[in-house]
């Protein structure tokens, strides 16, 4: 026991140490589009209906839960998916702004021109 003892004396205050220092970036807080929050409010009341619909009895109360809670997840994970979709094109490598046909830009009035 003694000759575990002093290793741990010496490494415990080490490794806290060299932890101490390790900085960890928190992740960002995930922002819900706005799809996937109309899906998830739709999807919760459809299923809350659905689960009152086939519950009976006492589990009536817990099939109206459940139902909310999986229509909530579903209506929710289609939303982002459409809010994935709708801003897709919009951060492509690909995109590009294309000027309508005919347009020809005025010469600026604030660039003046060398005498």
């Amino acid at each position: 026991m003694r000759y575990f003892a002093l290793p741990l004396a010496v490494l415990t205050p080490t490794v806290l140490a060299v932890t101490g220092c390790v900085v960890v970036k928190p992740d960002p807080v995930p922002v819900m589009g706005p799809n996937q929050l109309g899906g998830a409010l739709v999807g919760a009341g459809a299923g809350a209906l659905l689960g009152a619909q086939l519950g009976a009895g006492s589990g009536n109360l817990a099939a109206i839960g459940a139902g909310a809670t999986l229509g909530a997840i579903i209506g929710g994970s289609l939303g982002e998916s459409v809010d994935r979709a709708n801003a897709a094109p919009y951060y492509s490598p690909y995109y590009s702004y294309a000027p309508p046909y005919g347009y020809v830009p005025s010469p600026s009035p604030y660039l003046a021109r060398p005498a």
